[in-house]
């Protein structure tokens, strides 16, 4: 008898004190560490190369590899990766098992993600995040975002542009004004302007929305309560 099973395997990634690096789908719960239930697989990378760096404003000893690929990540989020040109490749363009990658210590945009304990880091990441925030939900409207609190705010925001109106049997009686991820024309004066705006986003960091429909019940406008789910949702 052959027995087909499914996994869902998805990874993710976890880098500690700039010294240990854990990439895999294991999670930090029974069902991935006791070993007989959840289908995992990780890693775990401790690289003996130390590096100079700072932690906290201090002196600190860490792992090429892990603070490498943490700072690698921080700058890709930020926007401060170098422009790679694809007809002139380097080492970073070939197969780990031809090349080690390189990483670029020292320089400028390096030091601005050395220490991720400093002040410096902190605004540069808040900052980063809160300009690229502002820009797409003017440019593009998107949800969710803290403008949108309620239904109304919804429709005025995002579903009078990018919903199309249906009748009460669900057939579409008018398109929608816009294509979902369309700039919201309205919001700029002319394309030059739009150009400007657009062109101060760094990478792809934002802010989370914390306040998004927070004036809605959910638990009271969908579902049933009984002496379960009350606990639960209120």
């Amino acid at each position: 008898m052959t027995y087909i099973i499914e996994l869902y395997i998805h990874s993710k990634l976890l880098i500690a004190d700039d010294q240990v690096v854990i990439c895999g789908s294991a999670n930090l719960n029974d069902r991935s560490q006791m070993g007989d239930r959840d289908s995992e697989i990780a890693v775990l990378i401790r690289d003996s190369q130390q590096v100079n760096s700072y932690m906290d404003g201090r002196p600190y000893q860490a792992s090429a590899y892990a603070t490498s690929l943490r700072r690698q990540i921080f700058r890709k989020h930020l926007g401060l990766l170098a422009h790679q040109d694809p007809t002139r490749p380097d080492v970073n363009f070939t197969p780990v098992d031809l090349d080690p990658n390189w990483y670029d210590f020292g320089t400028h945009e390096d030091r601005l993600v050395e220490d991720p304990l400093s002040y410096n880091f902190d605004k540069l990441w808040n900052t980063t995040a809160r300009v690229n925030t502002d820009i797409f939900t003017r440019a593009f409207h998107a949800i969710p975002c803290d403008e949108v609190h309620t239904w109304e705010d919804y429709d005025r925001f995002y579903g009078s542009l990018f919903v199309p109106k249906k009748d009460k049997g669900g057939k579409e009686i008018q398109a929608a004004k816009y294509q979902y991820g369309h700039v919201v024309k309205e919001e700029f004066k002319d394309v030059q302007e739009l150009k400007q705006v657009l062109n101060t986003v760094r990478g792809n960091l934002v802010e989370m929305p914390l306040t998004f429909m927070d004036g809605v019940d959910f638990a009271v406008e969908n579902l049933s309560f009984n002496g379960f789910t009350d606990v639960i949702y209120t």
